[in-house]
């Protein structure tokens, strides 16, 4: 009996280190997946490109005061007339008719908000094009989009200025923040989280001859019920702070006139990072995961290009960059800037991935999915394009 108890524990063992063998093998070869993904990523991320195929040609209306925005890997075009929203292949996803002096557009996700500016009507669009239509009775001065299609409405009226939020199955506001002029400011800027559960808003004042800015956070959750008129933060710049947003659904950007200041707002603002430069900030723009500054820049002198992850606020890029651009912006590993017929994209790390010119004036350019794919937005045509190596 105990020769067969050995026996047992024996085979026991056996199978106990076969099954550890298994496991280490299975790990090896994940570890040896890894690295083969890292490596053949990094190439593509490091290939360079210099010429590149149009695989796809879409018209165009020929009206200049017509405007285009990055749209859910299309593209939307809005000018006084209306606004249509059509797939990376030129094919209408939806359009609306109204008439407007002058025209703004913000999106988050599917949600488009228009409004005129300095007006008092705008719109709330649904990824399938039904749209909510609303009058107010002062005129607009800015407006942002939750994800949901909650829309924050900045107004100026003759004594106090009021932020509405609006959602798209109601005329009823669902929130109204008044503030007074001679004591908050003239209002600037403001910006909603995704979840359209946080506010960030600025004004400017003038005491003594100075210029004073007001970033004032809000909250409408359950913390921000704790506090008068959901104001949760409050915090005074000596510059102009013409550009704010909400880069996650956590953490605002704030950026002045020489200052970039990361806050993270999961209840209250704290702030998380932030950088003061010695050069004026010529350009902000943004993605999902990334935001970007162009410093001192004017046309065709040498500035720079700084670059920083959202999340953490942390710098990733910090080179040198011509001012000569028309439009610059960031998406993926992509930094994509152009002026009228040239095209330059560079990767995150600071090296060109591509340079080239195109026969056609450039308006916009919008990355579409892949990396290597985009969509050029001349006069006349949409034209998808598609990167390429040729060897000179």
């Amino acid at each position: 009996m105990k020769q067969f108890d050995r026996r047992l524990r024996s085979a026991e063992n056996h199978e106990k280190e076969s099954h550890k063998k298994f496991l280490v093998l299975l790990i090896f070869l994940a570890v040896v997946l890894i690295v083969i993904l890292v490596f053949f990523l990094g190439r593509g991320r490091g290939k360079v490109y210099n010429a590149y195929d149009t695989i796809q040609t879409a018209q165009l209306s020929m009206d200049s005061t017509i405007h285009y925005l990055s749209f859910d890997g299309g593209y939307l075009c809005y000018g006084r007339d209306g606004a249509a929203a059509f797939d990376a292949q030129g094919g209408q996803r939806w359009n609306i008719a109204y008439t407007m002096k002058n025209p703004i557009a913000v999106i988050c996700g599917t949600y488009t908000a228009i409004a005129d500016k300095g007006d008092k009507q705008f719109y709330i669009v649904d990824g399938q094009g039904s749209s909510a239509h609303f009058e107010l009775t002062e005129k607009i001065a800015a407006l942002s989009i939750a994800s949901q299609g909650v829309t924050a409405v900045m107004v100026t009226g003759e004594e106090n200025d009021h932020i509405y939020l609006y959602e798209p199955g109601s005329q009823r506001e669902l929130i109204d923040i008044m503030t007074v002029t001679k004591n908050n400011g003239f209002p600037l800027a403001l910006a909603l989280s995704q979840d359209g559960r946080k506010l960030v808003t600025s004004y400017i004042s003038f005491d003594s001859g100075s210029c004073v800015s007001w970033v004032t956070f809000y909250n409408f959750g359950e913390v921000g019920q704790n506090y008068v008129d959901n104001m949760v933060g409050s915090y005074s710049f000596e510059e102009l702070v013409p550009e704010l947003a909400f880069v996650t659904n956590d953490i605002a950007m704030i950026c002045g006139e020489i200052e970039i200041v990361f806050y993270r707002v999961t209840e209250v603002p704290k702030v998380m990072a932030k950088e003061e430069f010695s050069d004026r900030i010529q350009s902000v723009f943004y993605s999902k995961t990334h935001t970007g500054l162009v410093l001192g820049a004017a046309k065709g002198s040498e500035g720079r290009l700084v670059m920083y992850r959202n999340d953490k606020g942390k710098k990733v890029l910090d080179m040198e960059f011509s001012g000569n651009y028309k439009g610059i912006y960031t998406s993926g590993e992509d930094i994509v800037c152009y002026d009228s017929g040239e095209l330059t994209i560079y990767n995150l790390s600071g090296k060109q991935k591509f340079y080239g010119t195109a026969v056609k004036n450039i308006n916009a350019v919008f990355r579409v999915d892949d990396g290597i794919r985009y969509l050029l937005i001349g006069d006349e045509t949409a034209d998808t394009i598609q990167l390429k190596r040729v060897e000179q």
